[in-house]
């Protein structure tokens, strides 16, 4: 498994507990709005050795008990799943990250109870799901994805980047309405500052005010909304 950095803990990457956060190099899509250019496209400073990673987590044992996996895309990784048998085996709780795209790779994982949690990129609603994803994923295959991690009852959340001009209110709403009810959806803000597609760059957030209507949007239809990247004061990004 190719492995493009590890951030030793994180208090977000797993919902509850702190966890190892581990970034896999490489993405079957081209979202031009992706912050992780050089993951993507395999040019991040450096790979770190499979071997190394799971010796990191033989010494961590004990002290962090969950790892997340993500990158990049995971389930390209053709020593993914022996990978995170090595770590079961160790006693570690381990979330994935993924755009979706390899449902397949999913039903192994969790057929083989691999899995403790998910958490699965929405890029848009379908009729803007080709143009988020660089032209390489329908909808339809990110849905396909959430239909096994509710038919296998396993923890998971749907993520969704807001990314002006690719996904609108009127996206969330029917982004909701296809794929709800889910436990937890998380809605992140647009980082700018570095984008795969150089144009992205020049886009500018969405202020506090429209995620608040975006959770109003959301609504019951997810058991927990989470909104990260803004911070609120009164109702006011700080």
């Amino acid at each position: 498994m190719k492995i493009g950095g590890l951030v030793p803990v994180s208090l977000l990457d797993y919902p509850g507990m702190p966890c190892i956060s581990i970034f896999t190099l490489g993405c079957n899509l081209r979202c031009p709005f992706c912050h992780n250019p050089g993951l993507v496209l395999d040019q991040a400073h450096g790979e770190v050795s499979h071997e190394a990673v799971l010796e990191f987590l033989r010494q961590r044992r004990g002290k962090v008990n969950a790892v997340c996996i993500s990158g990049g895309e995971p389930t390209v990784q053709p020593g993914l799943v022996s990978f995170i048998r090595e770590a079961k085996h160790m006693g570690y709780k381990v979330k994935l990250d993924t755009n979706g795209s390899r449902p397949e790779v999913l039903q192994a994982l969790l057929d083989e109870g691999l899995l403790d949690y998910a958490a699965i990129d929405i890029k848009s609603s379908p009729a803007k799901y080709r143009q988020a994803t660089g032209g390489l994923m329908d909808f339809a295959l990110a849905a396909q994805t959430v239909d096994i991690l509710r038919g296998k009852n396993t923890r998971f959340e749907l993520r969704t980047t807001a990314v002006p001009g690719l996904v609108s209110l009127e996206d969330l709403e029917m982004i909701i309405q296809l794929l709800g009810p889910v436990p937890r959806f998380a809605l992140q803000q647009f980082r700018s500052k570095q984008t795969l597609d150089p144009a992205f760059a020049a886009v500018a957030p969405y202020p506090a005010g429209w995620f608040e209507k975006a959770r109003n949007i959301i609504g019951d239809r997810a058991q927990e909304v989470t909104i990260r990247g803004i911070c609120f004061v009164t109702g006011i990004a700080k």
